[in-house]
């Protein structure tokens, strides 16, 4: 090989690992918890490069975060999950359904006296749209999507948490539980279903009210979406003491930031702008 091809070869080799980064793709399962305060969004991008997002956060700093861990020139949604229409979970969903193209919507469809629910419900209005049941799963390329909660769509609950579509997202052996913010009560209605799980993110941001079912889970990750400081205390000492005595480990987005977890390159990063990273090595391949 002569000199001149040897430097072009290794020019077009920078290159290509340069767009890769730039555009963010891998072609591995990914879920990315995006730091934006006390509440949740959660992103999962599929091998193929399909987007999940699951709830949107208390306000629009879900459109700072997104960016920085969905590809550039991505700006489709796939399948848009609403858990629950409380304010700390739908609120950033507004914005996002004007500014992304969403291919379908998965939600609860309850009555819920919120101005942010309200207002959501009139931008999907046209759209594709899926009542979430338990009798309704999806698939995306080779990632399966399976509704394990409500069994019914609409079915009266005086908590709407406890109205929370809880799914698991599995793909090439991985699996990922989430529940929104399920309490014991709706949890209680699983048991008797195979909830192992690579990841469980915690329900209702690591309230002692949730969670109760991590010694039939046995995560290797629980993750935790909470704000700084926040009034309510999560997440609460008897979840994490919980998780501790059971040897899983655990990350927090009021502690990590943006917690971005890819399966077979076992990355795990703060953000994808962060001056350091941390490395995060398990069984996951």
């Amino acid at each position: 090989m002569s000199k001149t091809a040897a430097i072009f070869g290794l020019i077009f080799a920078i290159d290509f690992g340069l767009i890769n980064s730039l555009t963010k793709v891998y072609p591995q399962l990914q879920i990315h918890v995006l730091d934006i305060g006390q509440g949740d969004a959660i992103l999962i991008t599929t091998p193929e490069q399909n987007h999940i997002l699951i709830d949107g956060g208390p306000d629009n700093k879900v459109l700072s975060e997104l960016p920085k861990v969905m590809p550039y020139l991505f700006s489709k949604i796939d399948l848009l999950v609403l858990t629950h229409p409380h304010l700390d979970h739908v609120a950033g969903l507004v914005e996002i359904v004007d500014r992304y193209e969403v291919g379908a919507v998965l939600l609860n469809p309850v009555a819920y006296g919120s101005g942010a629910y309200e207002i959501f419900l009139g931008k999907i209005a046209g759209r594709k749209i899926y009542s979430a049941n338990a009798s309704k799963d999806f698939r995306l390329g080779d990632t399966y999507i399976d509704v394990l909660f409500p069994f019914q769509a609409g079915l009266a609950e005086l908590n709407p948490n406890n109205q929370s579509v809880a799914i698991m997202i599995s793909q090439g052996g991985h699996k990922i539980l989430l529940t929104g913010d399920a309490e014991k009560e709706e949890e209680a209605k699983l048991i008797g279903y195979d909830l192992q799980a690579d990841i469980f993110k915690a329900g209702h941001h690591g309230s002692k009210t949730s969670s109760t079912l991590l010694d039939e889970i046995m995560p290797k990750l629980l993750l935790i979406s909470c704000g700084v400081g926040n009034k309510y205390g999560h997440p609460h000492a008897e979840i994490l003491q919980n998780a501790d005595d059971l040897g899983i480990e655990v990350l927090r987005t009021d502690l990590d930031g943006n917690i971005s977890i890819i399966f077979g390159d076992y990355s795990l990063m703060r953000s994808i702008f962060a001056p350091s990273w941390r490395s995060f090595s398990s069984s996951f391949s």
